[in-house]
């Protein structure tokens, strides 16, 4: 990346446009251009990298970057050598994020899971005793699913509804379910308003949900709440793919952490900062 003015000119360019430099200020732009030199392909840089991507000194970058990671704009990654976007660049979009819909907002974090896992992904909201899917990004496996927008299953009997269920009011689950005649999908499906209490109350404390056949044999499925501004629980997101694609230990620690990181980024998106 090559920085965008030169500030030395009473005059220079910027996209196009012929601006008076006396109202820029340098640090600023300079600012920007470290910001600007992350993406979705290049989420972690060291200070070597930005200092190649801007052309700005070693010492420069080095303050920016340090500043910036004060303010919560930049983050150290692991040992502190590379860099990666904070919170605060998220937040800075919410007031047009929050005009946007919660598929608009969605379906680029949804694309990204599934370039980075191969599984199928989807954005799920809950309709009454249903789920119904919003949108879908089919994955790289052997998976043929039958899950299209707008697909509805029993919230009780699989993992994202669960996920959403296990966050109302449990008098509002209660009233919902009292004289629910419920299905057995799979061995593992509950079958009374009993076990359905019972098993939410486990699924409150667990920042993600993982079957490994629960609702259809074949299929391991993580689904893992979207939380909005307020912090209440909106929408659900999962990750499925066929049994054999990962081993469990890898599906549920692997895949289940990156499920887990696309939702925080979402809910940040949404407004929400934990």
């Amino acid at each position: 990346m090559v920085m965008p003015t030169d500030l030395s000119s009473p005059e220079c360019a910027v996209d196009g446009a012929v601006v008076d430099d006396r109202y820029i200020v340098p640090g600023l732009v300079r600012g920007l251009a470290l910001l600007e030199c992350f993406g979705a392909e290049r989420q972690e840089l060291s200070i070597a990298e930005m200092v190649r991507m801007t052309g700005l000194s070693r010492a420069t970058a080095f303050r920016l970057t340090y500043t910036l990671d004060m303010l919560g704009y930049l983050e150290r990654v692991g040992s502190g050598r590379t860099y990666r976007l904070g919170t605060k660049v998220l937040s800075l979009g919410y007031s047009l994020l929050a005009g946007r819909d919660l598929v608009d907002i969605a379906t680029p974090f949804l694309e990204r899971l599934r370039d980075e896992t191969r599984c199928s992904t989807h954005l799920v909201v809950r309709e009454g005793k249903d789920i119904v899917y919003l949108a879908r990004c089919a994955g790289n496996t052997r998976l043929i699913s039958g899950i299209t927008v707008g697909t509805r299953f029993p919230a009780y009997a699989t993992v994202t509804g669960r996920a959403i269920l296990a966050h109302l009011p449990m008098a509002e689950v209660v009233m919902e379910y009292e004289k629910h005649a419920f299905h057995h999908y799979t061995p593992s499906t509950v079958g009374t308003l009993g076990e359905l209490v019972s098993q939410l109350e486990l699924d409150r404390n667990r920042p993600s949900l993982v079957s490994w056949g629960y609702f259809e044999p074949d299929v391991a499925t993580i689904a893992v709440p979207i939380r909005n501004r307020a912090g209440k629980v909106e929408a659900a997101i999962n990750a499925t793919c066929p049994l054999d694609t990962y081993s469990r230990e890898e599906f549920e620690t692997r895949i289940c952490a990156a499920v887990e990181r696309t939702v925080r980024d979402i809910s940040r998106a949404m407004g929400y900062l934990s």
